[in-house]
């Protein structure tokens, strides 16, 4: 059965869409396209640019793309995201979103005019990065006329582009509507807030799914990168409870 796939923001606990892409491919479903914002459009930019489920988690696990995150003066953010643009480069292997294998769509924000844009052409790297730039902690992204944050300031389940379409249309949401771990620093309180924010602009897409899928990840913190292995194989799991009624 053909699949279109919306993945949603969530930070560390974004790498549960890898484990959603697995369990999809092993019980038969065909990814057609992917829309996604933040963490679910940097899993939907390798996974089109043809990464398999198992390499992007040993991508994750190595943690080397962690040494192209600068900090930064903190004027307009404190992490540039310069040296990870650079990272990306040298990791997919096109430099235009239309060029990928599979279709992908990127869901941002511009934060000069206040626009959503869900990005199906253009230069791949920085409007990722863009989608990715939590506000506060990364410094937005500028590309063209634009100036990019995080999407999901706005529309953290970008399922626009399937609206309508006859392929089975699955959300993946990995923000858990119960926050459990403890607030400890500025980046968590930043990245909380933001999370809290975008609960609202995410419950009326859910409806227009076929399916939603939501791994259990409470008491999971979107930092929590050193758990990618368990992050993994929650969202594997949920995927395989959730999509084997669906299975032909």
């Amino acid at each position: 059965m053909k699949v279109n796939l919306v993945l949603s923001g969530g930070a560390a606990r974004g790498v549960a869409h890898i484990g959603v892409i697995k369990a999809l491919e092993e019980l038969g479903f065909e990814i057609v396209s992917i829309s996604g914002v933040s963490a679910g459009a940097l899993v939907g930019a390798f996974y089109c640019d043809g990464y398999k489920p198992e390499e992007m988690l040993k991508v994750v696990k190595s943690r080397e793309w962690l040494r192209y995150l600068r900090p930064t003066v903190p004027r307009l953010g404190l992490v540039s995201l310069e040296g990870a643009e650079k990272y990306l480069k040298n990791m997919l292997s096109v430099e235009n979103i239309e060029k990928l294998s599979k279709k992908l769509w990127v869901c941002a924000l511009d934060i000069v005019s206040g626009r959503t844009i869900i990005f199906e052409t253009g230069s791949l790297f920085p409007i990722v990065l863009g989608s990715c730039a939590l506000p506060g902690i990364f410094e937005p992204v500028k590309y063209k006329g634009y100036v990019l944050v995080d999407g999901g300031v706005t529309n953290n389940l970008p399922i626009e582009p399937f609206v309508g379409k006859e392929e089975l249309l699955v959300g993946v949401d990995v923000n858990p509507s119960v926050f459990t771990e403890k607030v400890n620093n500025i980046f968590q309180i930043l990245v909380r807030s933001f999370l809290l924010s975008v609960r609202s602009n995410v419950d009326k897409r859910k409806e227009a799914c076929n399916v939603v899928i939501e791994p259990d990840l409470q008491g999971y913190s979107p930092l929590s990168l050193l758990k990618a292995e368990e992050l993994y194989l929650l969202g594997y799991q949920k995927t395989m409870s959730v999509m084997k009624p669906h299975a032909r």
